[in-house]
């Protein structure tokens, strides 16, 4: 019989348990993304409404009016029943105006961009109001942490407005946009409309590339000794602004002085190389740290206008240079499979290893 590992997750406190769950049943209102959007249902739909919670300011509110009430009683002030109901009659006309607020507004999330570990990344949600009353003061945040930023917008009379929602990325890869909360109040503060949309966008998240890494390799394919238009002693090719670090001898001086401005020649070199970044040859590194230095070369070689091929176990990027060939080769590194990540061992350690299992 097999018996399963033990499990080396510590169980969690029974109370931090029971209140995720009571959280988690709370915040599913069927308000799920089916590919349109998310449509917040009217306040009579009891299931898929706003749900209404009072502010602290609506429960002091609630509190002075019971407390009023219980004067009125003892000391028979007419004029004083008259403005405890007026207060309760505003404390339950707020509840009804903070569940209007969200009521019939269309969410969706629009096409999320790229982010980097250990980064917040943006998530953009169009907010559509197709009624003629405006939407004052909506807050929109993720529903996990409490402590996630929140979005302040207003949304106009028959108009869309776009929020962004920050979500924290801890690692590279895939990262999908989590249940949403958004929150509406009515014009006194003294209740607060709440929903949780469940929108569908997912976010790529790169590897966060090295600090201090060191320069680009010297692993070249090809023949050559440059790139196809260099700074050399070869056939005139042109001119371009002058950058730091630019060699004197290389400045066009004739022209610096016509345009105003250093700037520096520009030669063809007879032949173009491209840049290996190899995966297996950066040895004395984890995946992680692998991956983020191979994403800081990328960034270099973006930076330089270099050519290069990106090198993986399981996958070789054909050499290219420029933006598209970066976002290439990020997206590489991003989706770089766990099930991959097995460390370089030497081949003598590997014998022995097989050597003490045989015997």
């Amino acid at each position: 019989m097999t018996q399963r590992p033990a499990s080396t997750t510590p169980p969690r406190p029974l109370s931090s348990s029971l209140r995720e769950r009571v959280s988690e049943w709370a915040s599913d209102d069927g308000n799920a993304d089916t590919g349109q959007g998310v449509t917040i249902a009217p306040a009579t739909h009891f299931s898929k409404g706003p749900r209404v919670y009072p502010t602290r300011f609506g429960a002091a509110f609630l509190l002075t009016a019971l407390l009023t009430l219980i004067g009125c009683v003892n000391y028979q002030l007419s004029l004083g029943y008259l403005v405890t109901f007026l207060m309760l009659g505003l404390w339950v006309v707020g509840a009804v105006s903070a569940s209007r607020s969200l009521s019939g507004l269309t969410l969706s999330a629009a096409p999320p961009g790229s982010a980097w570990a250990g980064q917040d990344a943006v998530f953009a949600v169009r907010v559509q109001n197709p009624s003629k009353q405006i939407r004052s003061s909506l807050r929109l945040r993720a529903h996990r942490p409490r402590s996630a930023a929140i979005c302040l917008f207003d949304v106009p009379s028959e108009a869309e407005t776009r929020a962004e929602v920050l979500i924290f990325a801890p690692k590279r890869g895939p990262l999908l946009l989590p249940r949403l909360r958004l929150e509406g109040r009515d014009p006194l503060g003294l209740w607060r409309g709440v929903t949780y949309p469940l929108l569908s966008a997912e976010a790529l998240v790169y590897p966060a590339p090295e600090e201090d890494a060191p320069p680009l390799p010297s692993s070249k394919v090809g023949e050559g000794s440059g790139e196809k238009r260099l700074s050399g002693q070869e056939d005139f090719a042109g001119i371009r602004p002058y950058l730091p670090g630019d060699a004197p001898r290389q400045v066009a001086w004739r022209q610096s002085a016509r345009l105003g401005e250093l700037q520096t020649k520009l030669f063809d070199a007879p032949a173009s190389f491209t840049l290996r970044l190899s995966y297996s040859e950066l040895r004395g590194l984890n995946t992680e740290e692998r991956l983020s230095r191979l994403s800081a070369w990328v960034l270099q070689a973006r930076q330089q206008d270099a050519r290069y091929r990106l090198e993986l176990p399981s996958l070789k990027l054909e050499e290219g240079s420029g933006e598209t060939q970066a976002r290439r080769a990020l997206s590489a590194l991003a989706l770089y499979r766990a099930a991959e990540n097995v460390p370089d061992q030497p081949p003598a350690a590997a014998h022995q290893s097989t050597g003490r299992k045989r015997r």
